[in-house]
């Protein structure tokens, strides 16, 4: 199964979105991210563009680059107090990424996410609901910190 993109019908530029991939693949790449490998990164980009773009596309950029750099910045404490190697402060992903997914699921409770089913000669879509595919991603996520 892979995911695409929501099935709302919100259509426009997502610069702000675009520019926090970037960043964070920036970050990834020089080292930044504290304890997270390279798998926990990508599967954090993806959920980022599963889940930002509907949000900031109702929110509108502006204000969803401020939220998020809101919630970048408190978690970047909250990592730093918990992770005593990092000092007081860490570059946060994951619960920025988790955020924005619980914001889409506020916003819109039932939408759902296109993904496609790669089965040779019988490939299909299907929608999955966006509350499972959160689900799904946070495990995955869970399964490769503890990895």
């Amino acid at each position: 199964m892979i995911p695409f993109r929501d099935n709302t019908d919100l259509r426009g530029p997502v610069w702000g979105t675009l520019a926090f991939l970037l960043v964070y693949l920036v970050l990834a790449l020089i080292g930044d991210i504290p304890h997270m490998n390279a798998w926990q990164v990508l599967v954090g980009l993806y959920g980022l563009w599963l889940f930002a773009p509907y949000v900031e596309r109702r929110a509108g950029t502006p204000a969803f680059v401020i939220g998020f750099l809101i919630v970048a910045g408190a978690t970047g404490f909250l990592v730093g107090a918990v992770d005593e190697a990092s000092g007081p402060y860490a570059i946060s992903f994951f619960l920025p990424v988790l955020a924005t997914a619980g914001v889409h699921i506020a916003l819109a409770p039932r939408s759902k996410i296109l993904c496609l089913i790669p089965v040779p000669f019988a490939m299909t879509f299907v929608e999955i609901p966006t509350i499972a595919m959160t689900v799904v991603w946070l495990a995955l996520e869970m399964l490769l910190t503890a990895a």
